[in-house]
Order: C-alpha cells, then sequence, then structure tokens
C-alpha cells in the first residue's frame, strides 16, 4: 500500500430519478438494471479519456484525473473535459433514446423511462491517492466535498454544478451561461458553486 497527494479534478456522474425508476419496475428488475447499466456504461465511455473511473457508486460514476508537471498536457486535459461535459447531455438523452427502441424497453420496463436525467459535479483539489493491490481509493477533504455537493439546493434535473476552482480550471469550447449559487454544510461550510443548466 502506497498514499500520495496530488492535484486533481474530481468529477461524479449522477442518474437523477433511480430510485422512481427501479421502484416503478419492481417485477422487471432485472431488465431496469440492465438499463441503468447501459447508461452509466455510456457515461464511463464518453468521459473516461481523460478521466479515469476510481468506482461506480450505484447509480453514479465517480471519476479523476491527476495534474502532471507538464503544463501543456494539463491545459489539453482541461480543453477536453470542457468539451466532453457540454455534450455529455447529447450523449445520455442520445441512449435513452436508442433504449427505448431495444429489447429491453419491451413492455413497461420504459413507461418512465425519460425520469432519468443526468447531474454532474466538478471540483479541483488535492487528493490523497491510496493504492491497495490493483485497486486505487481517493481520500482528502475535497474528494468529501464533491460528495457532498451531491447534496445540493438545485431544482433542476440536469445540470454541470462546478465550484470555483473547477470553474476557473474548465476550458469550454464556447460561452455557455453560468448562474453561480452558495450550497452551505454544517461541517465545511459555504461553497461558492457556478452551475451549467442543460435546456
Amino acid at each position: 500500500m502506497y498514499t500520495n497527494q496530488s492535484k486533481v479534478i474530481l468529477l461524479i456522474a449522477d442518474i437523477s430519478g433511480y430510485t422512481k425508476f427501479m421502484l416503478a419496475n419492481r417485477s422487471t428488475i432485472s431488465k431496469s438494471h440492465k438499463i441503468i447499466i447501459e447508461l452509466i456504461d455510456t457515461i464511463i465511455k464518453h468521459i473516461k479519456l481523460p478521466l479515469e473511473v476510481v468506482k461506480i457508486e450505484g447509480d453514479a460514476v465517480f471519476l479523476f484525473a491527476i495534474k502532471g508537471k507538464d503544463e501543456e498536457e494539463w491545459e489539453a486535459l482541461r480543453k477536453n473535459i470542457g468539451e466532453r461535459l457540454i455534450t455529455f447531455f447529447d450523449v445520455f438523452t442520445q441512449k435513452i433514446t436508442e433504449l427505448r427502441d431495444s429489447i429491453l424497453c419491451e413492455g413497461d420496463v420504459c413507461n418512465i423511462i425519460e425520469i432519468l436525467k443526468l447531474k454532474v459535479i466538478v471540483h479541483t483539489g488535492y487528493a490523497e491517492l491510496v493504492k491497495i493491490g490493483d485497486f486505487t481509493e481517493l481520500s482528502g477533504i475535497d474528494v468529501i466535498l464533491v460528495h457532498r455537493l451531491l447534496k445540493n439546493s438545485v431544482q433542476e434535473k440536469e445540470y454541470i454544478l462546478m465550484t470555483e476552482s473547477a470553474c476557473a480550471e474548465i476550458m469550454f469550447p464556447k460561452i455557455i451561461c453560468i448562474e453561480t449559487g452558495i450550497e452551505k454544510y454544517d461541517d465545511i461550510g459555504e461553497v461558492r458553486t457556478f452551475i451549467y443548466y442543460h435546456k
């Protein structure tokens, strides 16, 4: 086992509506689960490179990228992530459409598939990388923070929520409309946020 603290980009892509979808399909739970797996696989394929998957957390995927010493490489990474974030929702919606027309949606399984939406949380900071055998775990205050931000005051179902540090780092390919906000957590305090809503 070894540890190493590094500057990182942390990203959690979370499927909202998951619980309601699964509960509505108790009699076809196997097919419902396969639909969620297909959506998670789509998320991973879209954003995995340049990001690495830390783990799948139920209906969410936790990913990260480490800042190396090469500034040009870091700039390319920030641009790549910005480009992929903007197209994330289109890719997710396209997959929902494909699934609706697939054999997995036979019967009533997909009656409420449209409730499945995507929200993305992005934060930059520092994390301790702990290698245990073939597994890499991330720990630290910034890892806690990105997970806390999953529970936020945003009312919309599809959005990218970034911390101030993430908003400063991510390079989007075009000007996007971003709303500012504040999230408050008892043990962390106030966190300034920047939200992009998918329309």
